[in-house]
């Protein structure tokens, strides 16, 4: 099964998707250091802004198409610009999926983008607003292209890594899926009884526990546990629960600070306020944020440190592309096997029908 990758980063998306058995035909980057991190891990990288590719060599022989463009659009902790930022890659990507056909469409992103603003009719109607340009023009525009469109939102750390990450996933293709994500393979033991098969949330103590504590500060900045600095080291009970999501200013460290009243604005919402709240540690390390973000130790980070935190910061958790590849891959075999039959009649027996395909072994 034969995978697309557009904005692949430093490879999150990729190594899950490699886990659920896709096979790369190239992952496209332009990032310079993100680029070479995709090269030093092994995979197949094109080196380009994906504006500028030529992709009618991938016509035909795409099976799956990924993408995930640029948050910064969509993102609440933006100005959420949408359709009027030059950061909006959506239209590229239908430019791409024009071109290439595949077979399935796969995109990740984060939820500001089906999100409306205060006054917004809901109705599609104003594309300025995100949650209409979703709802109104992206999806219609699939729609154009697939046969079935549909999304899901899906919590990294309720399929292993050690982290929340709510993100939205788009899927694509000739079958009708499940409107329910894939099932969860992790849980919260506090809220609810395990599943068959389903293990316990990963904690940070889990994942990183050795280093998340005040014997670290001896090799980086930490701030007093005296009562001085907030509520620094004031919660250490958040170590047996997974991180707050990793974000692109992670080198900056918690958002507690002097000039902010050692208060979060908002917060605590990164991993690095975690830290603070757990140790008085001002920032994770790359290691942490390696390791919390879902990758195994010997990842090739390449580039600056703050190359390295804002690549794993954008980063895709592995363990949630793979969870969305395989179901994919599960519908993918399905298709196969009905390919010598009357497809077009089935998929209008389908919509008729309302039936979908489970996503979930």
């Amino acid at each position: 099964m034969t995978l697309l990758e557009l904005f692949s980063g430093c490879g999150g998306a990729a190594l899950g998707l490699a886990r659920a058995g896709w096979e790369h035909l190239a992952c496209i980057e332009r990032d310079d250091a993100a680029a070479e991190t995709l090269a030093a891990a092994g995979l197949p990288v094109l080196h380009a802004d994906v504006r500028d590719v030529h992709y009618r060599p991938f016509a035909g022989r795409t099976d799956l198409l990924w993408a995930s463009p640029p948050c910064q659009a969509g993102s609440t902790a933006g100005k959420r610009r949408g359709v009027n930022d030059d950061r909006n890659g959506w239209p590229w990507t239908l430019d791409v999926i024009d071109t290439v056909k595949p077979t399935w469409f796969l995109a990740e992103n984060v939820l500001g983008w089906t999100y409306h603003r205060k006054g917004c009719d809901r109705r599609g109607h104003d594309l300025t607003c995100t949650g209409c340009y979703w709802s109104g023009w992206l999806f219609p525009q699939l729609r154009q292209r697939f046969p079935f469109v549909g999304s899901w939102v899906m919590n990294a750390a309720d399929y292993g890594t050690p982290q929340h990450r709510r993100r939205v996933i788009l899927w694509a293709g000739p079958l009708p899926l499940s409107q329910s994500p894939p099932a969860p393979s992790h849980a919260d033991t506090d809220v609810r009884t395990l599943g068959p098969g389903e293990q316990p949330w990963v904690s940070m103590a889990e994942s990183v526990g050795d280093t998340l504590n005040r014997q670290s500060c001896d090799w980086r900045r930490c701030y007093p546990c005296d009562g001085t600095h907030g509520r620094a080291c004031t919660e250490s009970d958040r170590i047996a629960r997974p991180s707050p999501a990793l974000t692109a200013s992670e080198s900056r460290g918690t958002r507690a600070n002097a000039k902010a009243g050692w208060s979060f604005n908002g917060g605590p919402d990164r991993a690095s306020d975690a830290a603070f709240l757990i140790a008085g540690i001002r920032r994770v390390s790359l290691d942490e944020a390696l390791t919390l973000q879902g990758f195994p130790p010997d990842w090739p980070m390449r580039g600056g440190i703050g190359d390295q935190y804002r690549q794993l910061g954008n980063a895709v958790p592995p363990q949630l592309s793979e969870a969305a590849g395989r179901a994919i891959a599960i519908a993918e075999q399905v298709r196969r096997r009905l390919e010598h039959h009357d497809l077009p009649a089935m998929t209008r027996a389908l919509h008729a029908s309302g039936q979908t395909l489970p996503v979930s072994v």
